[in-house]
């Protein structure tokens, strides 16, 4: 039985999505549906071409059919696309221009040490950018080629082999690879008792309250040589130890990020680049001076990763978290 604590957090998040809108994600655009079809699930927003209301996968009148994501959070989901070209972005962690590396001692530019012992994310819902700026909804596949479970990608430091997303895309000149950083909210809001991985408990990403996490870094952080100590709590340190981005049941919070700059997908072979989460900025997110209203932590201890999490999670839209390595 739910106590009337957590009855009463959830009313206060209710009452917080009323006020602010149900979110801060902007509205995806797409160049083909009509009026309230536009965005990749088929509904809201307006559209650049076509007329009346679209359905999910399909054009308004006026418009044309488009590739979209499958709805829901099925352990198989359906293909996007039957066809396409191989595309590999290979996840590379970095700190003050340098590999950030896993389990070992890293220098930031504060002086402080950094020794990450946690570093986990989920990705979702890939897109390329096309020169319109419009989004291409393509497959996460695995190594198989077939789309992965939930059509998911579940990064984890302590293995190697999760490093690399794997597209299916089609072939094109592109602006950029779009994603969400954790995951849509049919996922999000899915039973990790019940699921397989990566959306299992083993993933050590799920949050009673918010269903997962999208984000979890931990980390110790010792103080420069000389200088001030650095603040454990992560209040006034430039690195926090720790880092926890979620969303929550009621409203889908989960953040969309662009890494820009060309990228061609070949009619044939494969191709792939670096992609590169730059830890500065995903440390000077979680302890930036950012507007909290209407946010309503869970019920219990809370701790200031959650804080910091979602510090980062609200200055996503100003910050440049992945860039395209050399």
């Amino acid at each position: 039985m739910k106590s009337p604590g957590l009855f009463r957090w959830f009313g206060l998040l209710l009452g917080a999505a009323a006020a602010c809108g149900g979110g801060s994600n902007q509205p995806i655009e797409s160049g083909t549906g009509g009026a309230g079809g536009s965005e990749p699930d088929g509904s809201g927003g307006a559209s650049s071409a076509g007329g009346a209301d679209a359905q999910p996968g399909a054009g308004g009148a006026g418009g044309q059919a488009e590739a979209t994501w499958p709805t829901g959070c099925a352990e198989q989901p359906a293909s996007i696309r039957t066809e396409g070209t191989p595309v590999e972005l290979a996840f590379e962690l970095v700190l003050g221009g340098e590999p950030f590396l896993f389990g070992e001692p890293n220098v930031a530019p504060d002086g402080s040490t950094v020794t990450p012992l946690n570093v986990r994310f989920y990705v979702s819902h890939a897109a390329l950018i096309g020169a319109d700026g419009d989004l291409v909804p393509v497959d996460i596949v695995g190594p198989d080629g077939a789309p992965t479970p939930y059509g998911v990608h579940f990064y984890n430091a302590e293995d190697p082999g999760s490093a690399a997303l794997r597209l299916r895309a089609p072939a094109g000149s592109y602006e950029g690879v779009s994603f969400i950083w954790g995951l849509h909210q049919a996922c999000n809001s899915s039973r990790p008792e019940t699921s397989v991985a990566p959306l299992a408990e083993a993933s050590q990403m799920t949050w009673p309250h918010t269903g997962h996490l999208f984000l979890r870094y931990e980390g110790n952080v010792a103080p420069p040589d000389e200088g001030d100590p650095v603040d454990p709590e992560g209040e006034t340190a430039t690195v926090p130890p720790a880092v926890h981005m979620g969303g929550n049941l009621v409203e889908d919070l989960a953040p969309r990020v662009e890494v820009r700059g060309a990228l061609s997908v070949p009619a044939s072979g494969s191709t792939g680049k670096v992609v590169r989460l730059v830890m500065d900025e995903v440390f000077a997110g979680a302890t930036a001076d950012v507007d909290m209203t209407g946010f309503v932590p869970p019920p219990g201890p809370v701790g200031d990763e959650l804080f910091a999490g979602e510090r980062l999670r609200r200055g996503l839209p100003d910050r440049t978290v992945f860039t395209f390595g050399p």
